[in-house]
């Protein structure tokens, strides 16, 4: 079947444009990542010695983590790794299956499991992001004055409320509020770093990998306990990938290479240069490197920046949940289309609130950044992981690389991937497992939803009856003009709705459409491959629409295009039934969980009705209750 190109393709905004707002959506956390990154690396429980060797090597490692790790997997190769336009963690993982061709949710293989927990980690990183950007941005204040520091989490609270608040303006708009702002984020931290070099310009001899190596050999253990502030550099990568629908492979790359990369190199090596000419700096280099006159304007720009930052986050998460939804393992939400050009550009209104909630509790439980450093980055790296390990199978399994092309570069993913994991995994205690409880608690929702939705599937396929037997049944009814829609979850068979002894025994319309929405595993489906009409009947009409998982399926968009193929059939005013599956225990061996089936019972009753995210008119629904044992 073709594909519908992504419409992200089609925008009318000029390129530059696009760049600058990926500035404010894309860049915001791993571009604020100077302001602690290099000085965690010589601090917190594992601190390397400030040393020139250290320093050189550290900043070394730093240089090096952004040319592998985020220049050639993410930009080169990751933002390559999309479908049809849509990045992230179930984007890869729609890649790794097969394309679904009916209502039933896609199975739990090993490879799935793996990338939903890599996913589920990435909505803990969603929540934290957030909290330790805003109130590490307002513990700013402590530098005009220490009276300050009771009002810090006040505060903190009130511009995450704000924050969260904005969200209905969509991504684009977002992004082009705070695009500028970022622009001249980044071009003060390049300056600012390029001066401290002109002074100092031995640390350039970080540019030379030996010096990561020598640090290793020098360090030994430690260093791969460090490498849990080393990684502290590239949080925010896996927002990147998120984030490519919002904005496009392009934009994002381009604003990388020509503003991103050149400033965070340049402010990295100049707090470098900065303490090896002065190692008492090491307390506050990013802060040391600007003049006294210029250091309360740089806290206002910084705290605008780290609020900033935790939007790349935000709209990570936003993308990432309207995927599980379509692909079958999470209930339905209200998604919220933000722009008329670009489909990625999206906003809903119930994670918004959640995540929000989330981040706040975070805030006043935690109460500062000190106490919140110990779970920032444990959630990142594990699904930096598991997307090394996703991407493995997509180019083994889909893009049939020969081993000694993928074998390679998968080994130089894993090489840092690897190390941050086992630096950042001594962090559990000390916060790391506040992101890892959250990932199981999203992991638990998306097994039982998917698990739940399959069997509810195969329960309502044993109500179905064949064509033939049904038609035979019909005897003599009362018919009636107008169109009746069944919504039958399986485009097979005759669903239980149109089964009802009432219906079969008293009326058939004058055109009966069994109408089945199916979703595939890819992002789109071409509009003119929409639908598929067959006629079983000289009354009986199968439909099947197909929605790619970033598609909305809409009844209007669906009769608009019944229309046209069909323009002898009368589809005006047409009546909807569909089933109201009551769930009940199965006390079977093939039952689920106590617990698994309490947890989908209330999954389904807060999801969002089937009427309305199809958009069905409320007075032209009947609904017929089947009891269905889970």
């Amino acid at each position: 079947m073709p594909v519908e190109k992504p419409r992200s393709r089609r925008r009318k905004e000029p390129l530059s444009a696009l760049a600058l707002g990926a500035l404010g959506i894309v860049f915001g956390d791993i571009g604020t990542s100077p302001l602690y990154a290099f000085s965690l690396c010589f601090a917190g429980d594992y601190p390397a010695k400030v040393t020139p060797q250290n320093i050189i090597g550290i900043c070394s490692l730093i240089f090096w983590a952004l040319v592998i790790v985020v220049t050639i997997k993410y930009v080169i190769f990751m933002l390559r790794a999309d479908f049809d336009g849509e990045g992230g963690t179930l984007a890869l993982l729609a890649q790794l299956v097969p394309v679904r061709r009916a209502a039933k949710p896609l199975g739990l293989s090993a490879i799935a499991l793996l990338m939903l927990f890599g996913a589920s980690m990435l909505y803990g990183d969603g929540a934290i992001t957030p909290a330790i950007s805003v109130i590490s941005a307002v513990e700013g204040l402590n530098v005009w004055t220490s009276a300050a520091h009771p009002y810090i989490v006040p505060i903190s609270v009130v511009i995450l409320v704000a924050l969260f608040l904005i969200q209905k303006r969509g991504t684009g708009g977002i992004g082009f509020l705070f695009g500028p702002i970022v622009l001249v984020w980044f071009a003060v931290i390049g300056i600012l770093g390029a001066v401290a070099i002109v002074h100092h310009p031995q640390i350039l001899a970080a540019l030379n990998p030996i010096y990561s190596w020598e640090f290793f050999l020098r360090n030994g253990l430690l260093s791969f306990l460090i490498f849990g502030a080393v990684v502290l550099c590239v949080t925010g990568v896996e927002a990147l990938y998120a984030d490519l629908a919002h904005f496009g492979r392009k934009p994002i790359a381009i604003a990388w290479a020509t503003v991103v990369f050149p400033a965070l190199v340049l402010n990295y090596f100049g707090q470098g240069a900065l303490v090896l000419a002065n190692p008492s700096a090491i307390a506050s280099p990013f802060f040391a490197l600007v003049p006294r006159w210029g250091l309360i304007p740089m806290v206002i720009l910084a705290t605008a920046a780290t609020i900033i930052a935790s939007q790349a986050l935000i709209t990570g998460v936003f993308s990432l949940t309207q995927q599980a939804i379509q692909l079958g393992y999470l209930p339905r939400f209200r998604i919220v289309h933000t722009s008329r050009h670009f489909a990625g550009q999206i906003y809903m209104p119930t994670i918004n609130a959640l995540l929000g909630i989330a981040c706040i509790l975070i805030v006043v439980t935690f109460r500062s950044s000190a106490n919140l450093g110990g779970a920032y980055g444990l959630a990142v790296t594990i699904t930096m992981l598991t997307t090394t390990i996703g991407f493995a199978e997509l180019v083994r399994k889909k893009w049939k690389w020969p081993a000694w092309q993928w074998v390679p570069l998968i080994l130089i993913f894993l090489s840092w991937d690897v190390p941050f994991f086992i630096g950042n995994a001594s962090k559990f205690i000390s916060g790391g497992w506040v992101p890892v409880a959250m990932a199981l608690l999203l992991f638990t929702i998306f097994v039982t939803w998917n698990r739940g939705r399959r069997r509810l599937m195969e329960r309502l396929d044993s109500h179905t009856m064949p064509v033939e037997d049904f038609l035979k049944e019909i005897k003599a009814p009362t018919l009636v003009g107008g169109t009746a829609f069944f919504l039958s979850p399986q485009p097979t068979g005759i669903p239980f709705v149109l089964q009802h002894g009432w219906i079969r025994s008293h009326i058939i319309y004058d055109t009966i459409v069994l109408l089945t929405v199916m979703h595939s595993a890819r992002p789109f489906v071409h509009p003119e491959n929409r639908i598929e009409v067959e006629q079983l009947a000289p009354r009986l009409l199968r439909v099947k629409a197909s929605y790619g998982f970033m598609d909305t399926a809409r009844i209007h968009d669906i009769l608009k295009l019944l229309r046209a193929r069909r323009p002898d059939v009368d589809f005006s005013h047409p009546t909807y039934y569909l089933a109201n599956p009551k769930i009940a225990d199965d006390t079977s061996a093939h039952g689920m969980p106590s617990w698994q089936l309490n947890l989908f019972r209330w999954l389904a009753r807060n999801a969002r009705p089937l009427t309305d995210s199809l958009g069905l008119p409320p007075n032209s629904v009947i609904e017929f209750g089947v009891e269905v044992k889970l």
